[in-house]
């Protein structure tokens, strides 16, 4: 097959503007195809950093596939093989917003709630009485050491409960 002579120009003038131990490449977003370079080494967050400036300005979210391996930030250009010329399509999103990390915090906590609340006084209570029992065991016969050990286990099934839903 015979390439164009508007092909080989094109071509001849990527090649010029590549500076000195760079690969020239293509990046495709849509249609649009222009030309970009890089060094083996360079990091894939670097190489977006540097062609793709505007939309980060903007907030835009910016993925790189190259024959259909999404090239991840931390890694560098030369892990993936690609060849001069290559074409590397981009994926130019909206970056999703960034919740501020007080707001993120309040999601964390349940709202109090009466079940809530109950639950904490319950709790007192019994913590009170295996107090009492603990100091006063006179007071108690064995029939209320039954019902607290009963009440008491009632008390932790319902915590654990509350928890894990």
């Amino acid at each position: 097959m015979q390439k164009s002579e508007g092909s080989e120009q094109e071509e001849e003038a990527i090649k010029h503007e590549v500076p000195e131990g760079y690969l020239p490449i293509r990046l495709r977003q849509g249609e649009e195809i222009r030309p970009a370079w890089f060094k083996a080494t360079q990091q894939v967050d670097k190489f977006v950093s540097k062609f793709f400036a505007d939309e980060l300005a903007n907030g835009k979210k910016i993925r790189l596939i190259y024959m259909g391996m999404l090239l991840l930030p931390s890694r560098s250009m030369g892990e993936y093989g690609i060849e001069e010329n290559g074409v590397i399509h981009s994926v130019i999103t909206d970056a999703p917003p960034v919740p501020h990390p007080q707001a993120a915090l309040q999601t964390n906590f349940k709202a109090l709630n009466p079940q809530n609340s109950l639950l904490l006084l319950t709790g007192i209570f019994l913590y009170g009485l295996w107090t009492i029992f603990y100091y006063f065991p006179q007071f108690f016969s064995w029939k209320s050491v039954v019902l607290l050990t009963l009440f008491s286990a009632m008390h932790i099934s319902a915590a654990v409960s509350s928890i894990t839903s």
